[in-house]
């Protein structure tokens, strides 16, 4: 499980891939956004926030996580879900759980 300092903007990365064989480069789909949400009550942290992309891994997502708002609190896990548009299709990847933990 990832670890964040509370305090911080840290990128999560999340190598993703299509079983059906469609999809071989993020680059190609449009809207790409992730949201995180408390593990224990699915309340919602970061909602609708845009994914970097690396160019050398073009099925990586690069999710900045900014544990400074006040919705991350310390010792509590979260759940990372990504979405994206791919012609008809809307699919929603996850939960990948982390946790936000202080010093």
């Amino acid at each position: 499980m990832e670890v964040i300092k509370k305090g911080s903007v840290e990128s999560i990365m999340v190598g993703l891939r299509d079983r059906l064989g469609n999809i071989e480069d993020l680059a190609l789909v449009t809207n790409l956004r992730f949201d995180t949400k408390k593990k224990d009550d699915n309340a919602a942290v970061e909602s609708d926030k845009a994914i970097a992309l690396d160019p050398e891994y073009p099925m990586m997502a690069v999710c900045s996580i900014d544990s400074t708002l006040a919705g991350y609190a310390p010792n509590e896990e979260y759940k990372l879900y990504i979405k994206y548009t791919a012609g008809s299709e809307a699919p929603v990847k996850g939960p990948l759980f982390f946790r936000v933990e202080d010093d």
